[in-house]
């Protein structure tokens, strides 16, 4: 992928997250626009996302490589994994790989399932320990997340 493209991409996630951000601070009261279960199974972590018709949201940047699936729904996504200025389209089922340093702001036109595997060789059960090992908040941190 062209330096130049990834740049792009990632100016335009941030400023997508701003925008969310921004409306979330002036609506602390509202309801959230997703929710997330989490999944095990020996080796295995799966987390299960619920995007709500109509909603906006934006990924963390996954650390590694994963499997993703869309499991049921609609949705439009931007994303760094793109190697070229675009919007892709997801309908009622896909299955991708998702490389790391992945990061995806994504609109749901319908209420979407979406689901990451991740391999979990230590069972780690505890939520916030999972996602320190798996995701950070936006690309400053991977230098962070590697010293």
């Amino acid at each position: 992928m062209s330096t130049a493209i990834l740049d792009i991409q990632k100016s335009k996630l941030a400023a997508i997250q701003d925008v969310v951000s921004a409306i979330s601070r002036t609506r602390p009261n509202a309801p959230s626009p997703y929710i997330n279960t989490h999944h095990f199974a020996p080796g295995i972590y799966m987390r299960a996302y619920y995007g709500v018709k109509g909603s906006v949201v934006v990924s963390q940047v996954h650390l590694h490589e994963h499997m993703t699936i869309l499991a049921a729904g609609h949705c439009r996504v931007i994303s760094t994994m793109q190697d070229e200025e675009r919007i892709d389209v997801y309908k009622d089922f896909a299955i991708m790989n998702t490389p790391a340093h992945t990061k995806r702001a994504l609109y749901f036109l319908e209420n979407t399932t979406i689901i990451t595997v991740h391999p979990n060789p230590d069972d780690i059960r505890d939520i916030p320990e999972l996602e320190r090992m798996f995701v950070v908040d936006n690309f400053k941190d991977i230098e962070q997340w590697h010293s």
